[in-house]
Protein backbone atom coordinates (compact mmCIF):
# COMPACT_ATOMS: atom_id res chain seq x y z
CA UNK A 1 0.00 0.00 0.00
CA UNK A 2 1.06 3.60 -0.42
CA UNK A 3 1.14 4.52 2.95
CA UNK A 4 3.24 1.87 4.22
CA UNK A 5 6.00 2.60 1.30
CA UNK A 6 6.03 6.12 2.04
CA UNK A 7 6.42 5.53 5.52
CA UNK A 8 9.36 2.98 4.73
CA UNK A 9 10.90 5.33 2.51
CA UNK A 10 10.75 8.33 4.86
CA UNK A 11 11.71 5.75 8.14
CA UNK A 12 15.28 4.28 5.89
CA UNK A 13 15.85 8.13 5.64
CA UNK A 14 15.58 9.02 9.48
CA UNK A 15 18.38 6.58 10.02
CA UNK A 16 20.59 8.60 8.47
CA UNK A 17 19.65 12.01 9.09
CA UNK A 18 20.03 13.56 11.60
CA UNK A 19 19.83 16.78 13.61
CA UNK A 20 17.69 19.72 10.98
CA UNK A 21 17.93 16.98 8.36
CA UNK A 22 15.98 14.69 10.12
CA UNK A 23 13.56 17.34 11.74
CA UNK A 24 12.99 18.17 8.16
CA UNK A 25 11.60 14.19 7.55
CA UNK A 26 9.16 14.04 10.42
CA UNK A 27 7.75 17.66 9.00
CA UNK A 28 7.86 15.38 5.78
CA UNK A 29 5.63 12.58 7.21
CA UNK A 30 3.32 14.89 8.53
CA UNK A 31 2.42 16.13 5.71
CA UNK A 32 2.22 13.58 3.50
CA UNK A 33 -1.10 12.88 2.60
CA UNK A 34 -0.82 8.81 2.79
CA UNK A 35 1.20 8.54 6.12
CA UNK A 36 -1.56 8.14 8.88
CA UNK A 37 0.72 5.88 11.60
CA UNK A 38 3.84 7.28 13.06
CA UNK A 39 4.82 4.85 15.52
CA UNK A 40 7.53 3.24 13.49
CA UNK A 41 9.36 6.54 12.72
CA UNK A 42 9.07 8.00 16.51
CA UNK A 43 10.98 5.18 17.29
CA UNK A 44 13.68 5.97 15.20
CA UNK A 45 17.06 6.80 17.90
CA UNK A 46 17.69 10.14 15.53
CA UNK A 47 14.03 11.28 15.86
CA UNK A 48 14.24 10.21 19.39
CA UNK A 49 17.58 12.71 19.30
CA UNK A 50 15.55 15.95 18.70
CA UNK A 51 14.34 16.06 22.07
CA UNK A 52 15.77 19.56 22.60
CA UNK A 53 16.74 21.84 20.29
CA UNK A 54 13.74 20.62 18.39
CA UNK A 55 11.66 19.23 21.35
CA UNK A 56 8.15 21.06 19.43
CA UNK A 57 8.49 18.90 16.37
CA UNK A 58 9.12 15.95 18.40
CA UNK A 59 6.05 16.74 20.53
CA UNK A 60 3.98 17.46 17.15
CA UNK A 61 5.16 13.78 16.13
CA UNK A 62 4.08 12.21 18.98
CA UNK A 63 0.47 14.08 18.75
CA UNK A 64 -0.06 13.23 15.74
CA UNK A 65 1.18 9.31 16.78
CA UNK A 66 -1.33 9.44 19.31
CA UNK A 67 -3.20 12.48 20.14
CA UNK A 68 -6.52 13.97 18.46
CA UNK A 69 -7.59 17.58 17.78
CA UNK A 70 -9.01 18.17 20.89
CA UNK A 71 -5.40 17.64 22.32
CA UNK A 72 -3.75 19.97 19.79
CA UNK A 73 -6.34 22.94 20.88
CA UNK A 74 -5.93 22.19 24.59
CA UNK A 75 -2.08 23.29 23.98
CA UNK A 76 -2.00 24.78 20.75
CA UNK A 77 0.65 27.54 22.38
CA UNK A 78 2.85 24.45 22.59
CA UNK A 79 2.42 23.07 19.47
CA UNK A 80 2.59 26.25 17.12
CA UNK A 81 -0.01 26.73 14.77
CA UNK A 82 -1.00 23.74 12.06
CA UNK A 83 -0.53 23.79 8.43
CA UNK A 84 -3.73 22.85 6.73
CA UNK A 85 -2.64 19.83 5.45
CA UNK A 86 -1.95 18.67 9.30
CA UNK A 87 -4.91 20.30 10.22
CA UNK A 88 -7.03 17.58 7.70
CA UNK A 89 -4.97 15.15 8.76
CA UNK A 90 -5.24 15.11 12.52
CA UNK A 91 -8.74 15.57 12.39
CA UNK A 92 -9.40 12.86 10.32
CA UNK A 93 -6.96 10.79 12.94
CA UNK A 94 -9.25 12.38 15.66
CA UNK A 95 -12.26 10.53 13.41
CA UNK A 96 -10.46 6.88 13.76
CA UNK A 97 -9.91 7.73 17.25
CA UNK A 98 -13.80 8.54 17.82
CA UNK A 99 -14.40 5.34 15.39
CA UNK A 100 -12.54 2.76 17.57
CA UNK A 101 -14.60 3.31 20.52
CA UNK A 102 -17.97 3.97 19.24
CA UNK A 103 -20.07 2.30 16.68
CA UNK A 104 -22.72 5.08 15.99
CA UNK A 105 -21.24 8.63 16.42
CA UNK A 106 -23.68 11.99 16.58
CA UNK A 107 -22.71 15.05 13.86
CA UNK A 108 -22.67 16.85 17.05
CA UNK A 109 -20.18 15.32 18.63
CA UNK A 110 -17.38 14.84 15.89
CA UNK A 111 -18.43 18.84 15.08
CA UNK A 112 -17.52 19.44 18.04
CA UNK A 113 -14.44 17.12 18.70
CA UNK A 114 -13.11 18.62 15.05
CA UNK A 115 -14.03 21.90 15.26
CA UNK A 116 -16.18 22.01 11.82
CA UNK A 117 -19.18 22.84 10.05
CA UNK A 118 -22.00 20.31 9.34
CA UNK A 119 -21.35 21.11 5.30
CA UNK A 120 -17.22 20.22 6.19
CA UNK A 121 -18.00 17.65 8.54
CA UNK A 122 -19.71 15.80 5.57
CA UNK A 123 -16.85 16.55 3.82
CA UNK A 124 -14.07 15.63 5.90
CA UNK A 125 -15.73 11.71 7.09
CA UNK A 126 -15.84 11.56 3.17
CA UNK A 127 -12.48 12.21 2.56
CA UNK A 128 -11.62 9.51 5.52
CA UNK A 129 -13.37 6.81 3.91
CA UNK A 130 -11.39 7.65 0.50
CA UNK A 131 -8.68 7.20 3.03
CA UNK A 132 -9.65 3.93 3.98
CA UNK A 133 -9.34 4.92 7.31
CA UNK A 134 -12.81 4.46 8.04
CA UNK A 135 -15.85 2.24 6.68
CA UNK A 136 -19.33 3.37 7.11
CA UNK A 137 -22.20 5.90 6.19
CA UNK A 138 -23.76 8.27 6.81
CA UNK A 139 -27.29 8.65 8.86
CA UNK A 140 -29.04 11.92 7.41
CA UNK A 141 -32.24 11.06 9.64
CA UNK A 142 -30.74 10.48 12.32
CA UNK A 143 -27.84 12.65 12.44
CA UNK A 144 -25.21 10.40 13.21
CA UNK A 145 -22.03 8.30 11.51
CA UNK A 146 -22.67 4.73 11.80
CA UNK A 147 -19.05 2.79 11.72
CA UNK A 148 -18.75 -0.52 10.35
CA UNK A 149 -14.95 -0.88 10.84
CA UNK A 150 -11.77 1.81 11.11
CA UNK A 151 -7.76 1.80 10.96
CA UNK A 152 -5.31 1.69 13.51
CA UNK A 153 -3.87 3.96 15.63
CA UNK A 154 -0.41 4.01 16.94
CA UNK A 155 -0.91 2.40 20.35
CA UNK A 156 0.73 3.70 23.64
CA UNK A 157 1.72 2.02 26.78
CA UNK A 158 -1.08 3.07 28.83
CA UNK A 159 -3.80 1.78 25.75
CA UNK A 160 -2.61 -1.84 26.46
CA UNK A 161 -5.18 -2.27 29.43
CA UNK A 162 -7.89 -0.60 26.96
CA UNK A 163 -6.76 -3.10 24.06
CA UNK A 164 -6.53 -5.79 26.41
CA UNK A 165 -10.02 -5.31 28.11
CA UNK A 166 -11.82 -5.22 24.66
CA UNK A 167 -9.96 -8.05 23.55
CA UNK A 168 -10.87 -10.14 26.48
CA UNK A 169 -14.54 -9.05 26.07
CA UNK A 170 -14.33 -9.97 22.51
CA UNK A 171 -13.05 -13.85 23.23
CA UNK A 172 -15.87 -14.16 25.77
CA UNK A 173 -18.69 -13.53 23.47
CA UNK A 174 -16.83 -15.44 20.84
CA UNK A 175 -17.21 -18.43 23.38
CA UNK A 176 -20.56 -17.66 24.06
CA UNK A 177 -21.20 -17.60 20.49
CA UNK A 178 -19.34 -21.21 19.89
CA UNK A 179 -21.93 -22.93 23.14
CA UNK A 180 -24.66 -21.46 21.69
CA UNK A 181 -23.71 -23.04 18.43
CA UNK A 182 -22.74 -26.09 19.91
CA UNK A 183 -26.14 -26.48 21.20
CA UNK A 184 -27.93 -25.90 18.59
CA UNK A 185 -25.85 -28.48 16.70
CA UNK A 186 -26.91 -30.70 19.42
CA UNK A 187 -30.49 -29.80 19.41
CA UNK A 188 -30.89 -30.41 16.07
CA UNK A 189 -29.53 -33.54 15.77
CA UNK A 190 -31.12 -35.06 18.71
CA UNK A 191 -34.17 -33.66 16.96
CA UNK A 192 -33.05 -35.35 13.58
CA UNK A 193 -32.85 -38.87 15.47
CA UNK A 194 -36.02 -38.30 17.03
CA UNK A 195 -37.90 -37.74 13.68
CA UNK A 196 -36.18 -40.02 12.22
CA UNK A 197 -37.43 -42.97 15.15
CA UNK A 198 -40.66 -41.36 15.10
CA UNK A 199 -41.04 -41.85 11.36
CA UNK A 200 -39.42 -45.58 11.50
CA UNK A 201 -42.38 -46.28 14.19
CA UNK A 202 -44.94 -44.14 11.81
CA UNK A 203 -44.27 -46.89 8.56
CA UNK A 204 -43.91 -49.95 10.51
CA UNK A 205 -47.27 -49.42 11.81
CA UNK A 206 -48.88 -48.54 8.14
CA UNK A 207 -47.23 -51.40 6.77
CA UNK A 208 -49.34 -54.06 9.96
CA UNK A 209 -52.36 -52.01 9.48
CA UNK A 210 -52.19 -52.53 5.13
CA UNK A 211 -51.16 -56.24 6.42
CA UNK A 212 -54.28 -56.45 8.32
CA UNK A 213 -57.15 -54.84 6.00
CA UNK A 214 -55.59 -57.26 3.22
CA UNK A 215 -56.06 -60.30 5.13
CA UNK A 216 -59.48 -58.95 6.09
CA UNK A 217 -60.02 -58.64 2.51
CA UNK A 218 -58.70 -61.99 1.35
CA UNK A 219 -61.34 -63.94 3.83
CA UNK A 220 -64.27 -62.26 3.08
CA UNK A 221 -63.95 -62.88 -0.98
CA UNK A 222 -63.42 -66.66 0.50
CA UNK A 223 -66.61 -66.82 2.52
CA UNK A 224 -68.85 -65.12 -0.04
CA UNK A 225 -68.18 -67.46 -2.44
CA UNK A 226 -69.72 -70.12 -0.50
CA UNK A 227 -72.75 -68.90 0.43
CA UNK A 228 -73.54 -68.39 -3.49
CA UNK A 229 -72.71 -72.27 -3.80
CA UNK A 230 -74.97 -73.30 -1.49
CA UNK A 231 -77.94 -70.99 -3.17
CA UNK A 232 -77.74 -72.27 -6.02
CA UNK A 233 -77.43 -75.67 -5.03
CA UNK A 234 -80.76 -74.83 -2.98
CA UNK A 235 -82.40 -73.40 -5.81
CA UNK A 236 -81.50 -76.54 -8.26
CA UNK A 237 -83.21 -78.24 -5.92
CA UNK A 238 -86.63 -76.41 -5.47
CA UNK A 239 -86.56 -76.63 -8.93
CA UNK A 240 -86.23 -80.54 -8.95
CA UNK A 241 -89.03 -81.11 -6.79
CA UNK A 242 -91.11 -79.02 -8.66
CA UNK A 243 -90.78 -80.66 -11.72
CA UNK A 244 -91.07 -83.65 -10.19
CA UNK A 245 -94.50 -83.00 -8.42
CA UNK A 246 -95.94 -81.72 -11.69
CA UNK A 247 -95.19 -85.12 -13.23
CA UNK A 248 -96.72 -87.36 -10.29
CA UNK A 249 -99.60 -85.33 -10.43
CA UNK A 250 -100.53 -85.31 -14.04
CA UNK A 251 -99.87 -89.63 -14.45
CA UNK A 252 -103.12 -90.55 -13.42
CA UNK A 253 -104.72 -88.52 -15.57
CA UNK A 254 -103.16 -90.51 -18.62
CA UNK A 255 -104.73 -93.34 -17.53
Amino acid sequence: PMEIDALSQIVILAQSAQGRACEALVRQALEHSNVFVFGELLECPNVQALQGEFQSTLELLRLFAFGTYPDYKARETDFGELTPAQKRKLQMLTLVSMATKEKIIKFTDLEAALDVSARALEDLIIEAVYQNLVVGKMDQENECLVIESSACRDCRAEDLDFIIETLSAWQSTAQEMVQALDAAVLYASNSYEKQKVAQEELEKEVKSIRETLKEGDSTKAGGGGCTRMQTDDADEESKRAKSTRGRWVGAPQNR
